[in-house]
């Protein structure tokens, strides 16, 4: 019997797939070998920060609704922050900053915002447009600094609307990729971050759609800058963090992290690790979108923002807010599909299920964030001059879980105060009506 010889191609085919084969063992020993259970989550310790005497029964029932908030939602931490009327009335967190050192999180600790970053690009640009140096009508799309020129011109109003024709993650190719899905590249500026999406071409001409893209806001922070004469970061600074005491808000490899920030993880039913991309742990880097999504900073910093917003018309006029809180219509106009007014979603008619009737329609205006390891939810409500986010260092599946456990907490203050119905705020209603 004459004896089988596999020839040079067969033997590289079955050399190759030995390897994959030996290469997919050693990821699942290093796969399941890498989790570790999570302390037994009744006894997380809840940490208090503000508690205003004047709130004391509503803050009472929002602490008996966080006790268990991180074994609903399957994360090492949840922390929020309540403000109305202009002032923050309460803070907590609940379970841990870093597991590993059994560090609970606190009100201090300091989070990725994910793209609620826009909402506080946003807030700088608004400044901006109050102090005169900036329009939201004009056209820039010539006129950036690191842009290459593309078929269509846009606006400021079009990039902060997502409505410009700017594409996202998923329309990029390789070129973009190697700094969108590495998050290990330093950039020095908002200028030099363009180069991840310059070479694109625009989705669509602006104005006629709608498609939501953390690159719109970085190129809204290169025009910032180019109209305040001032570095993004630097700008922001001075004009809306230090004014605002937001002390522990920075963008991501901006300084070094402190002894406050969030160990970020993965989590799966009762185990957790370290947040890991492609397997590997690194010091992930966000310095590509500081402006879409790239800020770090705590919920009762943002809750002092949403506070200015809502109430000191010398930090950003009455009138500017009314233009970044109006949904924005399309060239043929209907109000695009999110609801998006400039820098914030805007919803009218917002239905609250846990509140009243629950068909009664609300307003609110909010923004979500999601990270690397981690949420954030900012939400306003502007007729009850209430504002409150919260931040978790762990992804649920559903972005709606995390969003519900804020609004609940929001029902709570939202049910015992007496509705403030603003000539401001109807003006905004009448407008989108129009």
């Amino acid at each position: 019997m004459k004896k089988f010889k596999l020839n040079k191609i067969g033997r590289r085919f079955w050399r190759t797939m030995l390897s994959l084969f030996i290469l997919l063992v050693v990821w699942n020993i290093y796969y399941f070998s890498t989790w570790d259970s999570f302390p037994d989550p009744e006894k997380a310790p809840i940490t208090y920060g503000i508690e205003d005497t004047a709130y004391a029964n509503e803050i009472t029932i929002a602490k008996e609704h966080l006790k268990g908030v991180i074994q609903r939602l399957e994360v090492p931490s949840f922390s929020v922050a309540v403000g109305h009327e202009g002032a923050v009335v309460w803070s907590a967190s609940e379970g841990y900053q870093d597991i590993e050192s059994e560090t609970p999180a606190t009100p201090k600790t300091q989070y990725r915002l994910g793209s609620t970053s826009k909402s506080i690009t946003a807030t700088g640009v608004a400044k901006l447009v109050d102090a005169g140096k900036l329009n939201l009508e004009t056209i820039i799309g010539d006129t950036i600094v690191n842009w290459t020129k593309k078929r269509w011109d846009f606006s400021m109003r079009q990039l902060l609307s997502h409505t410009a024709g700017v594409g996202n993650y998923t329309d990029f190719g390789v070129a973009s990729g190697k700094y969108t899905l590495c998050n290990c590249y330093e950039f020095k500026s908002a200028s030099e971050g363009l180069k991840v999406f310059d070479r694109y071409k625009l989705l669509y001409e602006p104005g006629t759609s709608f498609a939501y893209s953390t690159f719109d806001i970085n190129l809204a922070s290169v025009v910032l800058e180019q109209a305040a004469s001032q570095p993004f970061l630097s700008y922001m600074d001075e004009k809306v963090f230090h004014p605002l005491g937001m002390t522990s808000t920075y963008a991501d490899h901006a300084k070094p992290k402190s002894e406050h920030f969030a160990t970020f993880y993965q989590m799966e039913q009762s185990y957790y690790r370290e947040y890991r991309i492609f397997e590997r742990v690194y010091d992930i880097n966000l310095s590509y979108k500081w402006a879409g999504g790239g800020f770090i900073g705590t919920p009762t910093d943002m809750v002092k923002m949403g506070n200015a917003l809502l109430n000191d018309s010398t930090f950003v006029s009455k009138s500017t807010l009314k233009k970044f809180w109006t949904p924005q219509k399309l060239n043929d106009g209907s109000i695009n599909e999110q609801e998006y007014a400039l820098g914030f979603r805007s919803w009218l008619t917002y239905e609250n299920q846990f509140l009243g009737d629950g068909k009664t329609p609300y307003w609110m205006v909010h923004h979500g964030g999601v990270s690397k390891g981690s949420m954030n939810f900012l939400v306003i409500f502007p007729n009850y001059n209430l504002v409150l986010d919260a931040s978790i260092n762990a992804r649920v599946k559903h972005f709606g879980d995390f969003a519900a456990e804020v609004r609940q907490l929001a029902n709570i203050f939202l049910q015992s105060i007496e509705r403030n119905e603003l000539p401001m705020y109807q003006e905004i209603k009448k407008v989108s009506d129009n």
